[in-house]
């Protein structure tokens, strides 16, 4: 009664290559989605970037437009 029984368990080939494939593909799916990651990371910086350089240029340009207001008020000035 003491003696314990060990099932004998066949399995087939499609056992043994599925836990040999797992892990790899696993690694693979980890790796896409790292790459990804990095990726969209790298638009959004560019993306910010190209924001910023917007928000200068249009900063850059209302002062300008408030130079030419400034110039012509003096000449309105002058011809009165």
């Amino acid at each position: 009664m003491g003696e314990s029984i060990k099932p004998v368990v066949e399995t087939s080939g499609w056992v043994d290559v599925i836990t040999v494939v797992l892990p790899i593909v696993i690694l693979m799916i980890i790796g896409v989605i790292i790459v990804a990651i990095i990726y969209i990371v790298k638009i959004v910086k560019r993306y910010l970037a190209n924001t910023k350089i917007a928000e200068k240029k249009l900063k850059m340009e209302e002062i300008d437009i408030q130079e030419i207001k400034q110039r012509l008020d003096r000449i309105e000035k002058k011809l009165k």
